[in-house]
């Protein structure tokens, strides 16, 4: 996989309160021509989630994640990265969303 794929990672708010949905939405390019991507995995470590992202039809790749009402108001950073067809992890990339209340 290349060293430097191009991700695009948008959140559909960067925030939002106890029982709302943090939805995010990630695309994958300048991959080469032998690449494919089999997975998009999304990671909260602080919160002990790890998820396969849903691929659209469109090869992009979304996930929506209702937050807990027990989430500590703070601000965490969800780890994104891409997992080829023959099992190599490309590289991450961090964003940060703040549950508010």
């Amino acid at each position: 996989m290349p060293e430097m794929y191009k991700l695009k990672a948008t959140l559909s708010s960067n925030e939002g309160k106890r029982g709302e949905w943090a939805k995010l939405r990630v695309e994958y390019g300048n991959l080469g021509a032998n690449v494919e991507i089999d997975k998009s995995i999304v990671r909260l470590s602080d919160y002990g989630i790890y998820d396969v992202m849903r691929q659209e039809e469109d090869g992009s790749f979304t996930w929506a994640y209702p937050i807990p009402y027990e989430a500590p108001i703070q601000t965490y950073e969800i780890e994104v990265y891409a997992i080829d067809k023959i099992g190599n992890k490309g590289p991450n990339r961090l964003i940060s969303f703040a549950v508010t209340g």
